[in-house]
């Protein structure tokens, strides 16, 4: 009887770890399989953020071009005003003056982040220092859209009413109908010398001078500060796209 409970025992033990066993096997191929689900996820996510970091980089390189030409322009309008001692009724000025109307919207590119945090699946991202340049990113983005959209919305406020009172025989307010009101005002006019003399008349006064340079000098200075933040921008983006690059390797 005694053998015969020694066996028993003996067998149930071993009954018991071979439970045990196929229960930790179970897991770990349910570990195994949980972690293969999650890097495959991982991966996509970081080919999606690469794919909208290009986007964004596209973005932000058109809008530091569109602000560098407008700062490069009113740049030599101030240098005119300060050689010749007055705004000029000449099509070179004008022309020039016309980029001050100009408007880029800064537009955040951001489908795969924005899904990251509403999933809460950013924890899915396994490079800490990537994540948290991630995460830091966005927020300087984010920043970057409400400096430009503020400085935007205080231009139309400020420098459209002056141009429409000022320049109102060029054209609109808008950047392309002034560009075209410029060119046909000293292109395509039948009788350019009446223009040209109302044009004359109207900035020779005083008040008007001084109210197109300060309109020239606010708008050179929204270009300056949207170009650092743009240029920052741009830096960070490529920054990410190399930690990218790294992490696929």
């Amino acid at each position: 009887m005694e053998n015969k409970t020694g066996k028993y025992f003996k067998y149930a033990i071993g009954e018991i770890v071979l439970v045990v066993i196929g229960i930790l096997i179970a897991l770990q191929i349910n570990n195994w399989n949980t972690q293969r689900i999650e890097r495959s996820k991982e991966d996509s996510y970081l080919v999606n953020l690469k794919r909208d970091l290009n986007n964004q980089m596209q973005m932000i390189e058109r809008n530091l071009s569109g602000e560098e030409f407008i700062f490069s322009s009113l740049t030599k309008v101030k240098s005119n005003f300060v050689k010749h001692k007055k705004f000029r009724a000449i099509k070179e000025d004008f022309v020039l003056i016309a980029s001050m109307n100009d408007r880029y919207t800064f537009t955040i590119t951001s489908p795969t982040y924005t899904e990251l945090l509403s999933t809460g699946n950013l924890d899915l991202i396994t490079d800490e220092p990537f994540k948290t340049q991630v995460v830091k990113y966005y927020e300087d983005l984010e920043l970057t859209s409400q400096v430009i959209q503020n400085n935007n919305n205080h231009k139309d406020n400020v420098v459209n009413p002056m141009t429409i009172s000022i320049l109102e025989i060029i054209g609109g307010s808008e950047p392309s109908s002034v560009y075209k009101g410029l060119t046909s005002t000293f292109d395509n006019y039948e009788t350019p010398v009446e223009i040209m003399s109302i044009i004359k008349n109207t900035i020779s006064k005083p008040e008007n001078q001084l109210i197109l340079l300060n309109m020239v000098r606010f708008r050179r200075m929204v270009a300056k500060t949207h170009i650092t933040r743009l240029k920052l921008a741009k830096t960070q983006t490529e920054k990410l796209l190399n930690l990218l690059a790294s992490i696929n390797k």
